[in-house]
């Protein structure tokens, strides 16, 4: 795996200089998971370690969340509660069995309250030799000053572009969001803040809006040179190709320019107010 993250633990732990807690932020919470579970696989080999290694059962363990040393925590409703981190406190009272550490995983570590932070304390304050833990975030400013503090942070980010294929909800809400633009101009940054924001909550499903976005633009912008190409699910927006191609191409050159800022901003909200700022001037 040549993932930057994964590559600088490795090397931390191969140089004996690997922390006892991590918090990582990502844009992409599912893929920086699995690439903590990669990492671990190599932590815990007893051999030097191969991707699809037969020779033992650990990393069947991991692939099949079999492995009693790693737990997983996700939040329960809207946060993670305190019992779900005593459940986690008990079982890793005795030494792992199968592997050399006991492992766990937080994941949505914003969702941490006061109570289950405090309860985390004593695995972060005096930590165990045999114990490792990786806080998953999409915004490290959104988790407890406690936690944060007393974690190695590290930045995971991935290329939007591999972020996969757009749901139709975006496209849809691209649409409705375009013709929001273009028509009550006025209104557009409380459309961001009371419409958008309840949807639009990380860095994956404002890449799927922007994306969506994008290809709106450019559908235009050549609906706009050849008006007889003016695809069917835009119909709606006939009345803008009076405009110049121009016009088109300024709005393409600014959903391209936050479709990369995406890869370092993680404020959603700053970036949806922008386009809208960028895109009345």
């Amino acid at each position: 795996m040549d993932n930057k993250i994964f590559q600088e633990l490795v090397h931390a732990y191969h140089e004996n200089k690997l922390a006892h807690a991590f918090l990582i932020e990502t844009n992409d919470k599912e893929k920086c998971y699995q690439t903590v579970i990669q990492f671990l696989k190599v932590l815990n080999c007893a051999e030097e370690f191969k991707d699809n290694c037969t020779s033992c059962n650990l990393c069947h363990l991991f692939d099949t969340n079999a492995l009693p040393s790693l737990l997983t925590i996700y939040p329960d409703g809207q946060n993670i509660k305190k019992e779900q981190i005593l459940e986690l406190k008990r079982a890793f009272q005795t030494k792992p069995v199968f592997s050399k550490y006991n492992m766990y995983v937080i994941m949505d570590a914003e969702n941490l309250n006061s109570s289950s932070a405090n309860t985390m304390l004593k695995f972060l304050e005096e930590p165990e030799e045999y114990i490792i833990g990786f806080f998953i975030t999409n915004n490290k400013e959104n988790v407890i000053d406690t936690i944060k503090s007393r974690c190695q942070i590290l930045l995971d980010y991935y290329d939007v572009d591999e972020m996969g294929d757009i749901p139709l909800e975006y496209q849809e809400m691209a649409l409705h969001y375009a013709l929001e633009l273009e028509t009550t101009h006025e209104d557009t940054l409380l459309y961001n803040k009371d419409t958008l924001l309840p949807f639009i909550k990380d860095k994956k499903s404002a890449f799927w809006l922007f994306k969506s976005l994008l290809e709106l633009y450019e559908n235009l912008y050549y609906a706009s040179l050849h008006i007889s190409e003016l695809k069917e699910q835009n119909e709606g927006f006939r009345f803008l190709l009076k405009k110049d191609s121009n016009y088109f191409l300024k709005k393409i050159h600014v959903i391209m320019e936050i479709l990369d800022e995406l890869n370092y901003n993680l404020n959603i909200s700053l970036v949806l107010d922008r386009f809208v700022l960028e895109e009345g001037e």
